[in-house]
């Protein structure tokens, strides 16, 4: 009698450990593979789960294990090599090996079945339809709006475009296919084919060109690269160059950024310079779109993916390289679930797979020059910007006794002014959207304050509500005060919205684009805005950081920062950091073209540090100081550090929890290199209608962090307390509030 096997599963809750189950009898011992889904029995309902290991024991008797229900893959979803990947990363951020493998997987993957194929119709004009006479469809007036929106096309549209612009429009589609005037086919939805006329390629100056020598002679073995290059330097020419000589090896390429918004201006420029597939992977997409893509890569029918944080767990059949676009981004670290951070874990896969990587930025984080002093990685400077274009000047405006017009200075608002009549574009940051930050009774002082969070409502004036940009919750903007009845509501502060109401008042004449999440929200509505930014020349673009990520505007000579001074004194160690970068991203904005930029900082603050570092030494003199400030101190990146977080209806649940833990790590800490601090209250104490806590440990020693964590996380799961609360670990934590 031949002995049975064991299946070891990966199942997504939240624990850590592998569930035994027998093969299910109606199939071969040979049908099982590692990385195969599997649905299993699992208490009194059913899971899916996927296969980990294949052994003839278990620590449980043989008889007592069941079953599985179902072999749903009749080949491993993920290989072995990406499969270990997988558990080193679970291992790493410590958190249960079956939510971390299923956060990898499309959302269809994590059900019974997927959907087969994600293809649909798509339509175009024929070139019979591109040159008739319009009027001879006057009688049919459905099939002339349809056949003038497939002639304004430069591509093929899909059925669901056609319906977000044309309603009712099949029976026309089908007439005019009669008539042999338009065509239809069965295409994978977001591969971008390139254009048929393929841009030439700028000639590289000196220092793209070295940069580009570096990456190529290492091209087929593990390297990290710092291309470490001021805004406008031609960062993207570079990573073009590099992809270049990744396709002609008929190998892939991943290209992460930090968020959707880039991805309009830089899908452009990547379908006129490569002639191959292009794909775009981002949470905007359907589940069936993005199983698509990610099969398409698995089989390696794309050669370029561009996408944001969670594409880097997309399988891809010849990966050759990978670029982090803006590698400094907070928003490449995971804050919920498996709290990874997708450049750290893009470089240990590119290791495991014997790639290189790229780490783009005009503003490194500071870990990552410290990789560069410690020569981990190889640093790409780039200091002189593409083309004839020159670095802006920056000045600051000194707004101490000085009277603002709706939140702006005389002497910016003459700039503006200025720009505007030279034909030229003026970007306005300010990093808060809404109309105003919150409301205030004249009469008593009542302000509007969450009834679930320790903040305020933001009022949305277009909306007609107040909205915490926290918790989500939202409420009409009351008539008259709720403590004294007084209807003396006035708002505090300035967002976008009330800015951009200020600008159209000041500027009636001109047209002012607000880019910020409340305007973005519209699927295509990114797209829309930045391509009226490119075609009309005078304009004020006003928007919070989504315009300061990597998009170039030529004409824009004129920058605002119209409130450096909330970013000037954070309580978080990183908030000078994060400052930096964003006034160095925002002031990049500025010049890109033929004309020099102007960089203009309003604050109350002209004589801080940072704002004269980088004024007049810029961001590496920045860095630098930060760096041996950090060092001082023995702050990260020179020590590693883990956060234990809880959150529980009662706050002095979460204390008791993580004061359990704090004894736990003292008896596990027998050489005292592990420091603990806390717990405390986080800095916002209540959000959602939860109270908050922490407790963070730091040492000298990745390696004595780690063990005391494992040893500690086996006692925790045992904790009666632990019931009580909701608790998480983040391991290399970037938000310390």
């Amino acid at each position: 009698m031949s002995k049975s096997i064991v299946l070891q599963v990966a199942v997504p809750i939240p624990f850590r450990k592998l569930y035994d189950y027998l093969p299910n009898n109606n199939r071969a011992k040979s049908d099982y593979k590692i990385g195969a889904r599997v649905n299993i029995p699992f208490g009194k309902s059913e899971k899916i789960g996927m296969i980990i290991n294949i052994t003839d024991h278990s620590t449980y008797p043989i008889e007592k294990l069941k079953p599985i229900n179902e072999l749903l893959d009749s080949s491993p979803i993920f290989e072995k090599e990406h499969l270990t990947w997988l558990k080193w990363i679970s291992q790493y951020y410590h958190h249960p090996i079956g939510e971390t493998i299923f956060t990898a997987l499309p959302a269809l993957l994590r059900k019974s079945e997927a959907t087969a194929s994600a293809i649909e119709t798509h339509w175009r004009a024929t070139e019979l339809g591109k040159t008739i006479n319009l009027d001879s469809l006057n009688r049919a007036k459905k099939q002339q709006q349809l056949l003038i929106l497939l002639r304004e096309q430069t591509d093929w549209i899909s059925n669901k475009s056609a319906n977000e612009q044309l309603s009712n429009w099949r029976p026309a589609a089908k007439a005019l296919m009669e008539k042999n005037l338009v065509e239809q086919s069965q295409r994978i939805p977001n591969i971008k084919l390139a254009t048929q006329t393929i841009i030439k390629a700028p000639e590289l100056n000196e220092e793209q060109q070295e940069a580009t020598n570096e990456v190529t002679h290492k091209i087929d073995h593990f390297s990290v690269f710092l291309l470490d290059g001021i805004t406008g330097s031609g960062k993207t020419e570079v990573y073009f160059s590099c992809i270049e000589q990744v396709i002609k090896k008929n190998e892939q390429v991943l290209l992460l950024i930090p968020e959707i918004g880039l991805t309009p201006q830089l899908l452009k420029r990547f379908s006129q310079r490569f002639n191959c597939t292009i794909s775009v992977l981002h949470s905007a997409l359907n589940d069936s779109e993005r199983y698509q893509i990610w099969k398409n890569a698995q089989n390696g029918q794309l050669q370029i993916l561009i996408g944001t944080r969670s594409s880097i767990f997309t399988p891809f059949l010849n990966l050759g390289l990978i670029i982090i676009d803006e590698e400094h981004d907070l928003s490449f670290k995971q804050q919920d679930g498996l709290k990874y951070s997708a450049r750290d874990v893009a470089i240990t896969r590119a290791q495991k797979v014997n790639i290189p990587v790229i780490l783009g930025s005009a503003t490194p984080c500071l870990e990552s020059l410290s990789n560069v002093k410690k020569g981990a990685y190889h640093h790409l400077k780039l200091r002189q910007r593409a083309g004839n274009a020159i670095a802006p000047r920056i000045d600051t405006i000194d707004l101490k006794g000085k009277e603002l017009v709706n939140n702006f200075s005389s002497d910016l608002l003459k700039l503006i002014k200025q720009t505007l009549a030279k034909d030229e574009q003026v970007i306005l940051f300010l990093n808060r959207r809404g109309f105003a930050p919150t409301m205030l009774c004249h009469e008593c002082a009542w302000s509007a304050q969450c009834t679930r969070c320790d903040t305020y409502m933001t009022i949305h004036k277009k909306k007609h509500r107040l909205i915490c940009h926290h918790c989500g919750s939202e409420k009409r903007i009351p008539q008259q005060c709720p403590s004294c009845s007084s209807i003396d509501l006035r708002p505090i502060g300035f967002g976008t919205e009330r800015t951009e109401q200020a600008l159209q008042d000041a500027f009636p004449d001109t047209e002012i684009i607000r880019i910020d999440r409340d305007t973005t929200s519209r699927k295509n509505a990114m797209r829309q805005l930045l391509e009226k930014i490119e075609n009309n020349r005078s304009q004020i673009l006003l928007g919070t950081q989504m315009l300061a990520k990597g998009h170039d505007f030529p004409n824009v000579t004129l920058v605002g920062i119209l409130d450096a001074d909330q970013g000037l004194f954070g309580t978080d160690m990183r908030s000078n950091e994060r400052m930096a970068q964003l006034i160095t991203q925002v002031a990049g904005r500025a010049g890109r073209g033929e004309k020099r930029g102007l960089v203009i900082i309003q604050t109350h603050h002209p004589d801080h540090p940072l704002l004269q570092t980088l004024i007049n030494k810029g961001y590496g003199a920045f860095a630098d100081n930060a760096l041996r400030e950090r060092q001082e101190a023995q702050l990260p990146p020179f020590s590693y550090t883990a956060m234990f977080r809880s959150e529980a209806p009662y706050a002095d649940q979460n204390i008791r929890f993580l004061q359990e833990i704090k004894q736990i790590c003292q008896s596990l800490n027998s050489n005292q290199s592990i420091e603990l601090l806390g717990p405390i209250p986080s800095s916002m104490e209540r959000k959602a209608g939860k109270y908050r806590a922490q407790l963070l440990l730091s040492s000298h020693s990745r390696k004595d962090l780690h063990h005391l964590l494992s040893g500690t996380l086996q006692q925790t799961e045992t904790l009666k307390s632990a019931k009580r609360v909701r608790w998480s670990i983040d391991v290399d934590p970037q938000d310390m509030s």
